[in-house]
Parts: C-alpha cells; structure tokens; sequence
C-alpha cells in the first residue's frame, strides 16, 4: 500500500483513507477525540497533548488502520528534531540581529558623544560679542489682562478589567494542557487531590486527557465538564 509519508498525520490519514474508514469511526475504536485525531492528521503540534501521550494515541491510530506504529513514530520524532532545529535556527538570526542592532546603537552613542563635546567646546569659546548701546528709555510690554488656564479633566479613569482565577482539582489520574490568554501553554500529570490555580485575563484553554478526572472552578463558581471517563475533551472558559 503507499502512502504519503512526508508527515506521521499524513501517513496515518492515508491509510485510513485508503480503507474509506471515517474519522469518527477510528475515534469510537480508539477512544481519541476527534479533534484530536484531526489534529495529529494535520500535524498541529500545538493542538496536542505532550509527547507520552501522543506517542501512544499514534500506537491507538495506527493499530486500527493496520498501518505501521513504528514508522508513524519515526515520522512523528523526525518532525519533532525538524521543529526544533527550525527553532534553534530562528533564535540564532534573531540573536545575531539583536548584535546588530546593539553595534548600531553603541556607534550612535559614541558618534552622539562625539558631537557633544564638539559644541560644548564651540560653546565655551565663543566669539567676543558687539556693543550697542542701550535705548535711554526701554518700553516694556504690558502683561495681558487676562491669564488663560488649561482645564484638567477630571473624567475618572478606565476600570481596570477583573482578572480571572481558574481552580483546578484532579479527582482522577488525567493530563492537563492549559494555554492562558492565548499563550504560555503548559501541560500537567495529575492524581486525584493535587490542585492548580491560574490566572487570566480574558480566557483559558484547556485539553483534558480524562473528561471525569477534573473538576474546575472560575472565580470559585463550578464549569461543567461534559465526557465519559477516558474521554479527551476540551474547553475554552469563559
């Protein structure tokens, strides 16, 4: 059977193409959400849980289209070493314009200094001045008769926006990947009684790899979560 094996998605999807199988079906065998599955399809390291994880959901994918898990995985790791060297690559060239930059801004205060000192030097030698006589009578203006004064606005300013307070407590074993406010995602292994707490200021998104194995509180009132147990879900609150 061939396959586009450039991506691990992309070779898993072509097997399940290849037996017309849809989606839905291989995350009703597999126990993987959909979203889950489209995101490994589409290579969307971002949307998925860590590594250990979809490690195994490859195993789980490729055990139900009868492709080949120790290849998904080679491709799987090989994307992974590509990302990172792309990464390392970027922090180089912008290392390397920060230099720059730094060289630039360094020539611009010596050049500056430079200048300075030149006019202090023109300054402190100047040329002797000519003399005038003075008028016998000099007419000085008259102030004006009325002062103008800038109003300051007394409008109250904006209302700082509330922060949000996300509790998070596992009364199962489950993972737990939170991206807040659209950034600084991060990924947990829970057991039952451990406890988080985040805050935010417009919103968390979360990936739960046991839909029953949390509950969560915002800003101390309860968010439903709606799954079997083994199930990934996720939510985006609020």
């Amino acid at each position: 059977m061939e396959t586009n094996q450039d991506t691990f998605g992309s070779y898993l999807e072509g097997f399940r193409l290849n037996q017309d199988l849809a989606i839905e079906t291989i995350a009703e065998e597999t126990k993987i959400a959909v979203h889950c599955l489209r995101a490994m399809e589409q290579n969307a390291h971002d949307r998925l849980p860590p590594r250990a994880y979809v490690k195994s959901f490859i195993r789980a994918y490729a055990d139900a289209v009868g492709a080949n898990a120790d290849v998904a995985l080679d491709l799987y790791l090989s994307d992974l070493e590509q990302q990172a060297n792309t990464k390392h690559q970027r922090l180089r060239r912008r290392a390397k314009l920060w230099a720059l930059r730094r060289t630039l801004m360094t020539v611009g205060v010596i050049t500056s200094i430079l200048l300075l000192v030149r006019y202090t030097d023109i300054v402190m030698d100047p040329a002797p001045p000519q003399r005038t006589d003075a008028p016998e009578h000099a007419v000085l203006p008259e102030p004006s008769a009325t002062r103008t004064e800038t109003a300051v606005s007394g409008l109250p300013g904006a209302k700082p926006q509330d922060k949000l307070k996300l509790q998070v407590i596992a009364v199962e074993q489950t993972w737990l990947k939170v991206i807040v406010d659209g950034r600084n995602a991060r990924s947990y292994d829970l057991k039952p009684e451990d406890r988080l707490e985040m805050e935010g200021t417009n919103n968390f998104n979360l990936m739960i790899g046991n839909a029953t194995g949390l509950q969560i509180f915002l800003n101390e009132r309860p968010v439903k979560i709606f799954g079997s147990s083994g199930q990934v879900v996720s939510l985006k609150i609020p």
